[in-house]
């Protein structure tokens, strides 16, 4: 007789914090990158177990969503991905685990440069969120970040051109789709494939997110 009203219990429970996620989720905002950034965030945080597994992650935003890419030949001999058709009303935030990523730091980096290094972060629970801003400059706090959470790598004086890193197509990151007039309104997708390869998820926005171009 208990069994039942355990579950019971935790079937409260996970709704009442599904609420309470929502309830501080923003639903729109001067700055749309900001807003849905925050709240996929807000749900990576709560939600999904790739959490828990790292402490640094990049993440990118991106103001238009289209549908899966497909492959095409132009030739006998050559082959490229044909990018597919707009969506309507979607943006979409990547969050993926970077702890082993370097970025270039040369003598010329030096704060209020915009766009060489990512400008913008989040810390939860001491974990390092961070992301590029063209319009924000880089700061002096940030620049700190960077090199506290291992981030930088020296040129060495002009020797080192790129930093190795090293691609793991097996990792997994969170995509995030959020409606463009209601950014409270989303799906996660948890992924090793890179959005544009893919098809979305479905999402009832308003106006109609179905709608392709």
């Amino acid at each position: 007789m208990k069994t039942p009203n355990i579950i019971f219990l935790l079937i409260i429970f996970l709704l009442c914090g599904c609420v309470s996620l929502k309830k501080e989720m923003t639903q729109t905002g001067e700055n749309r990158q900001a807003v849905a950034i925050h709240n996929a965030i807000l749900d990576f945080s709560h939600s999904c177990k790739l959490y828990k597994n790292d402490s640094v992650f990049s993440v990118n935003f991106d103001d238009s969503v289209f549908n899966e890419a497909v492959l095409i030949k132009d030739d006998e001999s050559t082959m490229r991905w044909k990018r597919g058709s707009l969506y309507r009303g979607l943006v979409s935030v990547e969050i993926s685990a970077s702890p082993e990523y370097k970025f270039l730091i040369t003598a010329n980096t030096k704060v209020g440069y915009k766009g060489h290094l990512p400008s913008r972060h989040i810390i939860k629970d001491g974990k390092l969120f961070y992301w590029f801003d063209d319009s924000y400059p880089l700061t002096q706090e940030m620049l700190d970040l960077l090199w506290k959470y291992n981030l930088l790598q020296d040129d060495d004086g002009g020797l080192i051109v790129f930093p190795d890193n090293p691609i793991n197509d097996s990792q997994k990151g969170a995509d995030y789709y959020f409606c463009k007039n209601n950014l409270s309104k989303y799906k996660r997708v948890v992924t090793n494939i890179g959005i544009g390869y893919y098809k979305p998820p479905k999402l009832k926005c308003k106006p109609s997110v179905n709608s392709v171009l």
